[in-house]
């Protein structure tokens, strides 16, 4: 639960800080032509990141007892499987169109220390977060914009655990 709630304040700092207008303190000189050019027309921005998180705390499915977690990044990295992660807006004058996709799989399998149970357990996580949201410029500056911004978040986690050997061979649970 922790972790979830690190990763949604991480991922609302990128979405306010992370347009590239935000982007660099550092003034880059744009020419009159050039500004009258983009304020007639879309522009679009589009920027891929990724997360490095640890995390730490206690779990508990399936009705099973709580067991103590604390990976560090390392031990999460050794276990992904893939991960996706992008955020992009769509401006045309005061108004705006965002977007922010992530999706991570992380599965790690382990022997049983006595196998009486089963000989082996593999956990399978996946998490899915989108978010598409429009915006109205209620302040806008050459180095920035204040944006009204109203939109949906989809949030989607799966955990599948599933069992090999002893008496829970070929035990699923989701």
């Amino acid at each position: 639960m922790r972790a979830s709630i690190h990763l949604g304040v991480g991922i609302a700092a990128m979405l306010a800080f992370g347009s590239s207008a935000l982007a660099a303190d550092l003034p880059v000189p744009i020419s009159s032509d050039a500004v009258q050019g983009q304020a007639g027309g879309w522009q679009f921005t589009v920027s891929p990141y990724f997360w490095a998180a640890g995390m730490s705390g206690d779990v508990g499915q399936f009705g099973l007892p709580t067991v103590h977690i604390s990976p560090d990044f390392s031990d999460i990295l050794d276990n992904l499987d893939f991960a996706a992660m992008a955020m992009g807006e769509a401006r045309n004058g005061r108004f705006s169109i965002l977007g922010d996709i992530m999706y991570t799989k992380l599965s790690v399998g382990r022997q049983t220390p006595y196998g009486v149970l089963a000989t082996s357990a593999d956990v399978t996580s996946e998490t899915f977060a989108g978010l598409l949201a429009g915006g109205y410029s209620v302040f806008s500056t050459d180095r920035g914009h204040l944006d009204v911004v109203a939109g949906a978040r989809l949030w989607n986690a799966k955990t599948e655990l599933s069992f090999d050997g002893g008496f829970l061979n070929g035990f699923e649970a989701r």
